[in-house]
């Protein structure tokens, strides 16, 4: 829509499904595996993402400087847009270098 070119992502299958309130079945997946798709979302909506698991962070944290992570800080590829999301503000970070062999 924008082209706004965010680098390469890839997501494996997901690692958990919350099922009740109590219940949260693991799935075994990989999960995110890369983590050149760093966003930072802000504003409307954001509340109804799913919230940061382990591995998502451990992704920011392997392709990522400690000082360029925040609060706000998510992998695009773990994010499913809803209609609340409309008017999000996304900050899309410079891009990691991905094309030196």
């Amino acid at each position: 829509m924008h082209d706004i070119d965010i680098g390469p992502a890839s997501n494996g299958g997901p690692v958990e499904a919350v099922r009740s309130d109590t219940w949260t079945e693991p799935l075994y997946g990989e999960g995110p595996t890369s983590g050149f798709d760093h966003v930072l979302l802000v504003g409307n909506g954001v509340e109804t993402a799913p919230p940061l698991n382990n591995v998502e962070m451990r992704m920011l944290k392997h392709y990522w400087d400690e000082a360029e992570i925040f609060p706000e800080s998510r992998l695009a590829s773990q994010i499913i847009l809803t209609k609340a999301m409309d008017g999000m503000t996304v900050y899309v970070p410079d891009r990691l270098v991905d094309d030196i062999p």
